[in-house]
């Protein structure tokens, strides 16, 4: 039997009977589907694609912009 793979880019999991169809991508659950809001965890106790869709950066801290308040 062929198993499919789950559109998160991510994820290494198959996706099996309760997968679920967004956009016409099929995902082996609601996190996944979702793009991991927050870094939620796949459904899949082993997957850790939701750690790996978590940003590693502040977008501002990454350009160079400091949000510190100098002294007057």
């Amino acid at each position: 039997m062929n198993r499919q793979p789950c559109a998160c880019s991510h994820c290494a999991c198959t996706v099996g009977a309760n997968a679920l169809v967004q956009d016409g991508k099929t995902y082996c659950c609601a996190a996944c589907a979702a793009g991991h809001p927050d870094g939620s965890p796949c459904c899949m106790k082993d997957c850790s694609c939701g750690e790996a869709a978590r940003p590693t950066t502040d977008s501002a801290a990454s350009n160079g912009v400091s949000h510190e308040l100098s002294p007057p």
